[in-house]
């Protein structure tokens, strides 16, 4: 791939090579699209899972990355699978 077709979904390089699918990754690219913070494992009544937020800003270079509208859409998404 070209540099020009890696960074088209992402606003600068940073956040194009930290950004990762991978569940255990510090940014995460969820199925939905959206981009998620991981703040780590917390176990609850005996089970372990891990601590996910959205983020609306690049914690690179500030630019906005999702909107409100965004993350409440694809969390509506997200939330019909469970229900």
């Amino acid at each position: 791939m070209t540099e020009d077709t890696d960074l088209a979904n992402f606003c600068c390089e940073e956040l194009a090579e930290a950004v990762s699918p991978d569940a255990n990754a510090g940014l995460i690219e969820h199925d939905s699209g959206l981009i998620l913070l991981n703040l780590g494992e917390r176990e609850e009544e005996g089970e372990t899972g891990v601590v996910l937020a959205t983020i609306r800003f690049c914690p690179f270079c500030g630019t906005e990355i999702q909107t409100d509208e965004d993350i409440e859409a694809a969390l509506g998404g997200v939330e019909e699978t469970f229900n």
